[in-house]
């Protein structure tokens, strides 16, 4: 007999089993709860890794728009230093008031991608020939003063089928280029336009009137649109 108060040994077995059986759903419960939250770190650490993938990759590219930048830049110095003048349709480099010429494009019209890469339609791709503005020979020594690609679905690199051809960023827009050709060693600093006020109007390091500079390149990057904070130029670091 069953001492007076104390369970039965059935009674005790039936309390060990809703024992187990609680623990084990609590069990259940936190592992659950577990996953949920293991879920959610993935999740946040995913995105995190994404952002940083995404900004790596236009950092990228805008370091690879940059490097024609520069280039185009060396090369226009280059062809400045052989042949004493710029490698611009003569036509283009008018200038009045004694204002610099306008700012130019690196396009068909120009001549500068003839000129410097010393490919033209009587060329076909290398020979003798070598820069063409309006019908002027711009490179009677055909030397080529860059290497360029072909642009890869319209985008960074020369277009169109044949010469004369276009040089395009990675947005499929042509180059921007500014020439001292007033010869005051100085260009109109197109900052000063510029719709983000931290780069046209900054009080700690305003965008002076002029760029001391006699070539100026830039792009108008991932927006496409001039003068706004994400263009990639030649006086800026970033």
């Amino acid at each position: 007999m069953d001492a007076p108060g104390a369970d039965s040994p059935h009674t005790q077995l039936k309390n060990m089993k809703n024992k187990s059986f609680v623990n084990t759903r609590s069990r259940q419960g936190f592992t659950l709860i577990e996953l949920l939250v293991v879920i959610v770190i993935i999740a946040i650490l995913a995105g995190l890794v994404m952002s940083q993938a995404n900004k790596i990759m236009e950092d990228g590219r805008r370091l690879q728009v940059q490097t024609v930048i520069k280039d185009i830049r060396i090369a226009i110095g280059a062809y400045q230093v052989e042949y004493n003048r710029y490698p611009v349709d003569p036509a283009l480099l008018s200038s009045s008031g004694g204002q610099d010429a306008p700012e130019m494009q690196t396009n068909e019209q120009s001549g500068i991608v003839t000129a410097l890469t010393a490919i033209t339609p009587s060329s076909g791709g290398g020979g003798s020939g070598g820069g063409s503005g309006g019908g002027v020979n711009l490179n009677p020594k055909s030397i080529k003063f860059i290497d360029l690609p072909m642009a890869k679905n319209g985008k960074f690199g020369l277009v169109n089928a044949t010469p004369p051809y276009k040089l395009v960023d990675l947005w499929g827009q042509p180059y921007r280029v500014l020439l001292d050709t007033n010869g005051d060693r100085q260009v109109p600093n197109p900052d000063l336009k510029n719709a983000d006020p931290k780069i046209s109007a900054n009080p700690n390091s305003p965008a002076p009137q002029n760029l001391p500079t006699e070539i100026a390149i830039y792009s108008w990057g991932f927006d496409q649109r001039p003068y706004t904070k994400d263009d990639l130029a030649s006086w800026r670091q970033k």
